[in-house]
C-alpha cells in the first residue's frame, strides 16, 4: 500500500462520522489494526506521527466500544489515557498537528465530554444522585463546546451526532431528576429530549423511552392516589365537626380522582375506592338533611350509602375484607331506619316505636362490630346516634302511650 494511500486512510478514519453502535466500533478498530500493520512496514518522514495518530484513533474507538457495552469504568480509564496521549502528540508534532488541527481538536473535545459522561454514569450507578446531576450538567456543557466548533466549521455530520448526544444526555438528566423527586414534569422533559435524540439517529433508545413512559404513568398514579387520599381525609375531618356540605365536596372530588385512576389503569382497588367515596358522600348528604330536619331525604341518602357499600362487598376478594365493611353497612341500615322512624314520629305514626327499637338494635350491633374492629370513628358515630335515638324513643313511648290511653 502506497504511503499516500495509508495517510489518506488514516485521515479518513479521523474525519469519518462517529460510530453509533458497538458493532461499528469493532469494524473501525479492525481497520486501524490493518492500517497499523501496513504503516509499520513503511518508511517515510511522517510515519511516527501517523502511527501515533492511528494508535489514538484505535484507542478512541476501543473506548467507544466499552462505553456502548456498558463497561463504564474501563471506558473512563481508556478515555483518560487517550486524552493524555493526544496532548503529548500535539506537543511533539506541532507542524503535522496543525495540518489536521480541526479534526484533532474536535476529537479532543469529544474525549473530554466522554470523560465527564462516564463519570456521571458511574456516579449514578453508585446512587450518588447529586454528583451525577452535577456531572451530567457539565457533560452537556462539554458537548456544547464541541457543537459550537462543529457548527462554525459547517461540519454537519459531526454536528448532528453531537446534537443527538446532547438531547440524549439532557433526557437522561431530567429522567434522573424526575425519578429522584417523582416530578412528572421533569419526566416529560426527559421524554421530549429522548425522542429528539431518537429522531437524530441515537440508537438503542427504545427501552429508555418505554421505561420513562412507564415511570410517568406510575408517578401520575401515585400523585393521584395521594391527592385522593388527602382529599378524603379532609372530608373525614369536616364530617367530624358536622361540616357536611364541605365534606360532600371532598368525597365527590376523591371519587372522581379514583374514577380517573381507573381510567388510566384498570384496577379493582380503584373501582372499590370510588364506590367507598360515594358511600361517604351519601352519608354526609344524609347527615346534612338530618340537621335540616328533612329525615325523609336523609333516610333515602342512607339507603343509597348502604346500596353502594353492598356493591363493594360483592367485589371484595376475601371474607376478611368483607368483615371490615359489615359494621358500616349495619350502621347505614340502622340510620335509614332511624330517619324513617323520626319521619313517622313527626307524622304521629305509632310504627315509629317499632322502627326506633329496630334501629337501636342494629346500632348496638354495628357498635359492637366496630369496637371489635377497633373502628373508633364508626363506634363514636353509633354512640352519638344511640344518644339521639334514646331521646326520641323515650318521648315517642310516652306520646304514643298517652294516645293509646286516650283512645281506650
Amino acid at each position: 500500500m502506497a504511503d499516500e494511500n495509508i495517510i489518506a486512510q488514516v485521515k479518513k478514519i479521523l474525519t469519518q462520522k462517529y460510530c453509533i453502535s458497538a458493532d461499528e466500533t469493532v469494524e473501525t478498530v479492525g481497520l486501524c489494526d490493518n492500517l497499523g500493520e501496513a504503516l509499520v512496514a513503511t518508511d517515510f518522514p511522517e510515519k511516527d506521527f501517523y502511527l501515533r495518530l492511528l494508535q489514538h484513533l484505535r484507542l478512541f474507538y476501543n473506548s467507544e466500544f466499552m462505553l456502548f457495552s456498558d463497561r463504564i469504568k474501563k471506558a473512563l480509564s481508556s478515555y483518560q489515557k487517550l486524552q493524555t496521549g493526544i496532548l503529548e502528540t500535539q506537543t511533539q508534532y506541532p507542524d503535522l498537528y496543525s495540518q489536521l488541527q480541526y479534526d484533532i481538536d474536535r476529537l479532543v473535545l469529544r474525549v473530554d465530554a466522554r470523560i465527564q459522561e462516564t463519570r456521571a454514569r458511574i456516579a449514578e450507578a453508585e446512587n450518588d444522585i447529586v454528583q451525577a446531576d452535577v456531572l451530567y450538567v457539565e457533560t452537556i456543557n462539554r458537548y456544547n463546546n464541541e457543537l459550537v466548533v462543529e457548527q462554525n466549521k459547517n461540519d454537519y455530520d459531526h454536528y448532528f451526532n453531537s446534537l443527538g448526544i446532547i438531547f440524549h444526555i439532557t433526557g437522561h438528566l431530567y429522567r434522573l431528576r424526575g425519578k429522584s423527586s417523582k416530578n412528572i414534569d421533569d419526566l416529560y422533559l426527559a421524554l421530549r429530549n429522548l425522542k429528539k435524540a431518537h429522531f437524530l439517529g441515537y440508537s438503542n433508545i427504545e427501552t429508555l423511552l418505554d421505561q420513562t413512559q412507564r415511570e410517568i404513568m406510575l408517578f401520575t398514579l401515585e400523585k393521584l392516589e395521594h391527592q385522593a387520599e388527602l382529599i378524603f381525609t379532609q372530608g373525614l375531618a369536616k364530617s367530624e365537626v358536622d361540616q357536611f356540605d364541605g365534606a360532600k365536596a371532598n368525597y365527590q372530588k376523591s371519587a372522581q380522582l379514583y374514577h380517573s385512576l381507573n381510567k388510566i389503569q384498570k384496577k379493582v382497588e380503584y373501582e372499590l375506592q370510588e364506590q367507598i367515596q360515594y358511600s361517604s358522600y351519601y352519608e354526609a348528604t344524609a347527615k346534612a338533611f338530618m340537621i335540616q330536619d328533612n329525615n325523609e331525604q336523609a333516610a333515602l341518602q342512607f339507603s343509597y350509602a348502604n346500596q353502594t357499600l353492598q356493591k363493594v362487598l360483592e367485589k371484595l376478594p376475601s371474607d376478611a375484607l368483607k368483615q371490615t365493611f359489615e359494621p358500616q353497612i349495619k350502621y347505614f341500615q340502622a340510620m335509614q331506619l332511624f330517619c324513617r322512624a323520626v319521619t313517622e314520629y313527626d307524622n304521629m305514626s305509632p310504627e315509629a316505636i317499632d322502627h326506633f327499637a329496630e334501629a337501636r338494635d342494629k346500632l348496638l350491633e354495628a357498635k359492637k362490630m366496630a369496637d371489635e374492629n377497633q373502628n373508633i370513628p364508626l363506634s363514636k358515630g353509633c354512640t352519638n346516634a344511640l344518644n339521639k335515638l334514646d331521646s326520641y324513643q323515650e318521648i315517642a313511648g310516652l306520646m304514643f302511650q298517652e294516645t293509646d290511653d286516650t283512645e281506650s
